[in-house]
């Protein structure tokens, strides 16, 4: 085989692996972006100008003072389709934390685009086709794509081609991974379109270039969506092993970077942008970060979406929205204010409405949005509830996720005085935060 793999059975040296001259500068400068967060960019360049500089101007954000960034991987132009996106995602930083949140993309999910309808991970090489291989149209029109669909601002993108994953995973002197379960997959494409076996057992590993792209990229014999975990398992293996060896705080050379930067990478981020992102990145608290996947799982964090029949899409299998709200919701949730979830707020759904099943129904559409429901039940009430409540059981203690439910559900927030039992009868240990309670309305 011809990959490596090994037990870790100690820790290496932090002096990590002699890197010399550009290498060394494209290594730093590709870690400096999100702490590594670009996880697969693309680097084909194709004859086309790879990156442009743009005015000196802050980094852009939207209404919540986030700079959301849109990261494609693709193969590259040797090879076959080597401008689809083999990878999605959108990173959302937050310079106030500062902190940084990671949502990843199916490539089969269906969306609108200013070049037709189509699947996304379709949409920029179809863009820069149309547009004479033009590489910052393609990007300007996925960003666009993505920002329609997600209803969020995506302010930069960056795609960078695997063989540049490899080198930098290289430079580092390899990643360590915990593995969470064994990977058998025989249908891993080799380099003559056929197919060589991918293996790789569950526990700590120390991964080179070759088998971290492998890891990244195998789905035959688990799912896009255990691979989209994986590559954001990566993107932190990597940022762990830049910061090891010291290469997120060498500013004096990032002009120098950009340069290295510039030949390898298609980006809108000009050289200011990508400064004032350095500094961030060498700032960010992972601590706190939240990772997401969006999928079809429905008992599933992010499991909005559902498979169409594939008669109406021209025989091709792609995934849809069951609900847009719902799924701009969750991204929102992710993206824009992950501080709800991080409340990680102890949920119960109790049905005052007599409605069968309306609990149940909506204790799942919050499981999917990544809140935690731990008890569903019936309200003890003498007579049904007209309108949605929420009882606050810690004196205020998740605000943050009470004024969400509010506002999702219309939902009033009982005083202390309207609650069936006096404030200081319940139990401080209890396990329940809110009570959400289900009206007729």
């Amino acid at each position: 085989m011809s990959f490596k793999v090994r037990k870790i059975k100690h820790r290496r040296s932090q002096k990590g692996p002699g890197l010399s001259g550009k290498k060394k500068l494209l290594v730093a400068l590709l870690s400096l972006l999100v702490g590594g967060g670009f996880l697969y960019a693309h680097g084909s360049r194709g004859g086309a100008t790879v990156a442009r500089f743009l005015p000196f101007s802050d980094l852009s954000q939207d209404e919540e003072g986030r700079t959301n960034i849109l990261f494609l991987g693709v193969a590259g132009e040797s090879e076959e389709g080597g401008n689809l996106s083999d990878s999605i995602m959108l990173a959302s930083i937050d310079p106030s934390g500062p902190s940084v949140s990671f949502l990843s993309l199916p490539r089969d999910l269906f969306v609108s685009s200013k070049i037709g309808d189509r699947k996304v991970n379709e949409i920029y090489a179809a863009a820069r086709y149309k547009n004479k291989k033009n590489s910052q149209k393609g990007l300007e029109v996925i960003k666009d794509a993505i920002a329609r669909f997600a209803d969020i601002d995506v302010h930069y993108g960056v795609v960078v081609n695997f063989h540049v994953f490899q080198e930098l995973v290289d430079g580092l002197g390899g990643v360590d991974i915990f593995v969470q379960e064994d990977i058998v997959d025989p249908f891993y494409p080799d380099a003559d379109y056929g197919y060589q076996m991918f293996l790789v057992r569950e526990g700590w590993q120390h991964f080179d270039g070759s088998t971290a792209l492998k890891y990244a990229r195998s789905r035959k014999t688990t799912s896009d969506y255990n691979r989209a975990q994986r590559q954001q398992q990566v993107l932190m293996a990597i940022k762990n092993r830049a910061a090891e060896m010291h290469l997120l705080s060498d500013f004096g050379k990032l002009r120098e970077m950009y340069r290295a930067f510039r030949e390898n990478v298609i980006t809108d981020l000009g050289i200011t942008q990508v400064v004032a992102m350095a500094e961030l990145a060498a700032k960010l608290d992972y601590s706190n970060a939240v990772h997401a996947v969006l999928n079809d799982d429905p008992a599933e964090k992010g499991g909005f979406l559902y498979t169409p029949a594939q008669e109406f899409f021209g025989g091709q299998f792609v995934l849809l929205p069951e609900n847009l709200k719902d799924t701009q919701t969750f991204v929102s949730l992710v993206l824009k204010q992950p501080d709800i979830l991080l409340e990680n707020a102890q949920l119960a759904v109790l049905n005052g409405s007599r409605i069968d099943g309306k609990a149940s129904e909506t204790a799942a559409r919050l499981r999917r949005m990544g809140l935690h429901v731990i008890e569903i039940g019936n309200y003890d009430s003498e007579r049904p509830v007209f309108e949605h409540l929420i009882k606050d059981l810690k004196e205020g203690g998740m605000p943050k996720t009470k004024a969400f439910l509010s506002t999702l559900f219309e939902a009033r927030v009982l005083s202390p005085e309207e609650t069936t039992a006096p404030i200081e009868l319940v139990s401080p240990e209890g396990l329940v935060d809110l009570e959400l309670i289900l009206g007729m309305n």
